[in-house]
């Protein structure tokens, strides 16, 4: 009796390749919300630009809707915000996204800067640090501490 060993090598092979192909999917991030942003209403209302089709960096104007988002407290200190919806667009006066998973900020210098969507908006550089969040590509993630 001989064994066709190219058989069992295909076999193998095309086993592995299908049981990847499932398990690979996009990762859809998911931002969550809290129960106290929603009752926020009383600190105030920012106007966010909402894309409808993401497919462009700079939409047309028929591509927005604009949605008014209630605004929590000052998550991390005077100089901080969250809004009730996570946006990759940036609220007036706020240029600096702050991933709170990862407790690092991305400055418009950041390559990955349009791509991400803040959790915590903060006016400037030092505010961010004062609240305990790392530059971008200093390596200093906090994830999984």
């Amino acid at each position: 009796m001989t064994v066709n060993w190219w058989l069992v090598a295909l076999a193998f092979v095309l086993g592995l390749v299908i049981t990847l192909a499932f398990m690979i999917r996009r990762v859809e991030r998911e931002v969550p919300v809290s129960a106290a942003a929603g009752a926020a209403g009383a600190a105030g209302a920012v106007t966010a630009a909402k894309l409808v089709d993401s497919g462009s960096d700079t939409p047309p104007a028929d591509k927005v809707t604009e949605t008014t988002a209630p605004v929590e407290e000052p998550p991390y200190g005077e100089g901080s915000l969250r809004l009730a919806v996570a946006s990759a667009d940036a609220p007036s006066g706020y240029t600096i996204k702050g991933n709170e998973d990862s407790m690092l900020y991305h400055s418009a210098e950041s390559p990955t800067y349009k791509r991400t969507i803040a959790e915590v908006w903060f006016r400037d550089v030092e505010t961010a640090e004062a609240a305990g969040f790392n530059r971008w590509d200093s390596g200093k993630s906090q994830r999984g501490k």
